[in-house]
């Protein structure tokens, strides 16, 4: 099979490559592109690359239709190319609906005018909103609450409006809150673990009692082999794992495993339009014969590990990151 991935050298995107690559049970010949517009995304291509022969194309998805892929026919487009920083499209919306809505636009418009049927869309959970006591299920209405997640939404409705309009054989994923190896450090774990190194302080949104679903990625990974493999066209899979913690109680986790105590975290002003709780049902996708494998606390060590020894890689573009999360509470919000 013929995979065109994109957003290949990001943090989901980078780890299912990878679990291709080295499982030679997966009979897939992979082409890559990523606009590489991001120090670890670089990082991982560099990484990739020693190891593997793989056609490459550093391009922006919304020039897709411009771009001189060598000539062959993909069976299936695997969109992973996205802005997903919801601090980063408060301060700079438009960058999220160039990525996020145009260039899925313009992947969708290359499969027709290329006749490639196969596409799966990688979204999130985020679209559905903050939940209550309930647990969202794929058929739900969206109420994205970010320009991150509205952005997600509307490439979502694209989607659809594709599959009817055109006759793509369009999947969509929708998973929890991932966590893992090759994670940007602008997210929460392996923020807090820089910070842990660096002598800082974990910072905390708000009181910390917002809830986040947490899903270690090559579980994510796993779902979205299954779905490849037995998905229904046409058809939502949420990805879950049934585990909640509050951000708190991840901080302590996080402090309690570098022997700190609770001293540690600092509580700082709240994100804009922030979540309480993220919560989906993963039935559907459990139907195919997918389930959760890795217990959380073992794969967070195993993220912590992973962390330690990329010590290099973590720290790449952490000052950046560091300025960039103020930038959320400008007087400007766009730059």
């Amino acid at each position: 099979m013929n995979i065109l991935v994109t957003g290949c050298f990001g943090f989901i995107g980078y780890n299912f490559i990878k679990k291709i690559s080295e499982d030679k049970n997966f009979n897939f010949n992979l082409t890559g592109i990523d606009l590489l517009n991001n120090p670890y995304s670089q990082l991982n291509k560099e990484i990739f690359l020693k190891n593997n022969n793989f056609e490459f194309y550093q391009e922006n998805i919304t020039n897709i239709n411009n771009l001189n892929i060598e000539t062959k026919e993909f069976d299936l487009v695997v969109n992973f190319a996205a802005e997903s920083h919801v601090d980063t499209s408060i301060y700079n919306p438009d960058i999220f609906i160039e990525s996020n809505v145009i260039g899925v636009n313009s992947l969708l418009t290359y499969c027709v005018k290329n006749n490639i049927e196969n596409y799966i869309q990688i979204s999130t959970d985020e679209v559905y909103g903050s939940a209550s006591n309930n647990f969202f299920k794929e058929d739900d209405n969206l109420n994205p609450s970010s320009p991150y997640s509205a952005s997600k939404a509307s490439a979502d409705m694209m989607c659809n409006s594709y599959m009817k309009t055109f006759g793509l054989k369009i999947k969509t994923i929708r998973p929890a809150n991932n966590y893992g190896p090759y994670q940007q450090p602008e997210k929460l774990i392996p923020f807090s673990i820089s910070n842990i190194l660096e002598k800082n302080e974990l910072e905390i949104y708000g009181d910390g009692s917002n809830i986040r679903h947490w899903l270690y990625v090559k579980d994510t990974v796993d779902g979205i082999l299954k779905v490849i493999e037995n998905g229904k066209s046409g058809e939502i899979y949420n990805i879950g794992s049934g585990v909640y913690f509050t951000n708190n109680e991840l901080a302590l986790m996080l402090v309690n495993k570098f022997n700190l105590n609770a001293k540690a975290i600092k509580y700082v002003k709240d994100r804009p339009g922030h979540d309480f709780k993220y919560a989906v049902n993963y039935d559907r996708l459990a139907s195919l014969g997918w389930e959760p494998n890795y217990k959380f606390d073992k794969a967070l060590d195993e993220t912590i590990t992973w962390n330690l020894e990329n010590k290099d890689w973590l720290s790449k573009n952490i000052s950046q990151i560091r300025k960039n999360r103020k930038l959320r509470f400008s007087d400007s919000k766009t730059t």
